[in-house]
């Protein structure tokens, strides 16, 4: 009877145990939050997005990260969407042309009684031009991941050199952009063998978020809208001058940008594979070029250099800067359901070395807003990516904001097609944007 009673006992003991470790795990898992993440990060970016949330996840692990990677086509509209439903991820990643739309329609929480209560110091943290593009009326809606996107020059230096150019002489002004264009560029008649340079990428309808006239028009001296972004300031002597400079600029050098757009395209696309293939001499580009080359070009990282946008030295009114109307970041929706650990994850993913830092070092990516971020890139790099930053003039945008950058698109394709005169071009596409202000103003 001991003996049956005792293995009773066992058998007792045993069963307590396994069904106390069957518990467990569902303990464990119902403390565990988890969040959701929307963002535009595809490609080759996806799996490094994926190892630095799971760094946060290791050092968090009471949260659990689900990301879910949308196409830039497509995140406008399913955000927008969730808005009004109220199925709303716990971070998302804005586009710089759409973030003053979702400010205007309050979509994020702000963050500044969260930035008081950790005493975060922004101005320490993040480039200036960054956190002023992430606010609306005043309130910070996002933490930048990136500067305001200012694109720079890159150049072939065995181009440069065939042509007599000085390849470690980086072109400062308007003049020696186009001396340099002409001297690089290889014509039979209309037909162009080699381009010096494009300065209108991207310049057709649709083609993307960065905008020429507006990286020009910033560096002759003028501005697109009033400080305040209420009204319209391109109608200006400098909007006509510049809009004249770009399309004389392909007439003098390559027989019309039209022609460049029937034999080269007009998109980073189209201009990219010119580039690395040496029928390009120059190419205006983001500072993510470098990482895209790496992937896609590496034999084009010991040939390659670059510099800042040039500007018009003939204007004694210009300088060095760009301004920048908006920047991409991580917002914390005003329906998300998991605030704290929201906010845990973005300090991480914008903030620390071990999560912002650590996923533009993976790219080889110098544009961060952050401050101090170290990548490793060569110092000539380095250097222009650091001009670069420093020079931006950041904005907030209206919310009508992605209209607006379409609007000056069509102008500026209109004028260098020979469609209108830059001085019809401008004034026509200033009655539209005073309409597209007036309006978001009702």
């Amino acid at each position: 009877m001991t003996s049956n009673k005792g293995s009773m006992t066992r058998r007792a003991t045993l069963a307590a145990a396994a069904a106390l470790a069957v518990c467990l795990p569902i303990a464990d898992a119902a403390a565990q939050t988890t969040i959701t993440f929307w963002n535009g990060w595809d490609g080759s970016r996806r799996p490094q997005l994926r190892a630095v949330l799971d760094e946060f996840e290791r050092r968090n692990p009471d949260i659990k990260v689900e990301s879910l990677t949308l196409s830039s086509d497509t995140t406008a509209q399913r955000f927008l969407t969730g808005i009004a439903s109220g199925a709303v991820p716990d971070l998302y990643m804005t586009q710089a042309g759409d973030f003053s739309r979702w400010g205007s329609l309050g979509a994020f929480m702000p963050l500044d009684d969260l930035v008081a209560r950790d005493k975060i110091d922004l101005n320490a943290t993040f480039f200036p031009s960054s956190t002023e593009g992430s606010r609306v009326n005043g309130k910070l809606l996002q933490f930048p991941f990136k500067v305001a996107t200012s694109m720079l020059v890159w150049y072939n230096k065995d181009l440069f050199r065939q042509a007599g150019l000085d390849p470690e002489k980086p072109i400062r002004t308007w003049a020696e952009l186009e001396e340099a264009a002409a001297k690089t560029t290889k014509r039979s008649g209309t037909t162009i063998e080699q381009l010096g340079f494009n300065t209108c990428l991207n310049c057709s309808m649709g083609t993307g978020s960065e905008n020429p006239f507006v990286e020009w028009m910033s560096r002759n001296g003028g501005s697109i809208l009033s400080p305040d972004g209420r009204s319209v300031a391109f109608d200006s002597p400098q909007g006509v001058d510049t809009l004249k400079w770009m399309a004389g600029f392909s007439d003098r050098t390559a027989g019309g940008w039209g022609n460049v757009l029937r034999q080269f395209g007009s998109t980073w696309k189209d201009l990219r594979t010119s580039f690395y293939t040496g029928k390009m001499a120059m190419i205006h580009d983001g500072p993510f070029l470098y990482n895209i080359m790496a992937n896609d070009a590496p034999h084009m990282l010991d040939k390659v250099g670059v510099f800042v946008s040039p500007m018009n030295a003939a204007n004694s009114d210009a300088k060095q800067r760009y301004i920048g109307y908006g920047v991409p970041g991580y917002g914390i929706p005003a329906k998300a359901k998991n605030v704290e650990a929201a906010w845990k994850l973005l300090k991480f993913i914008a903030m620390e070395d071990a999560g912002a830092c650590e996923f533009f070092r993976q790219q080889k990516r110098a544009d961060t807003a952050l401050r101090n971020c170290k990548v490793d890139l060569p110092p000539t790099v380095a250097s222009a990516f650091v001009q670069n930053a420093e020079l931006v003039e950041g904005h907030a945008a209206p919310g009508v904001w992605s209209q607006i950058h379409a609007r000056l698109q069509q102008m500026s394709e209109s004028a260098l097609l020979g469609q209108a005169t830059p001085e019809a071009a401008i004034k026509a596409a200033a009655d539209d944007v005073r309409r597209l202000l007036a309006r978001q103003t009702n």
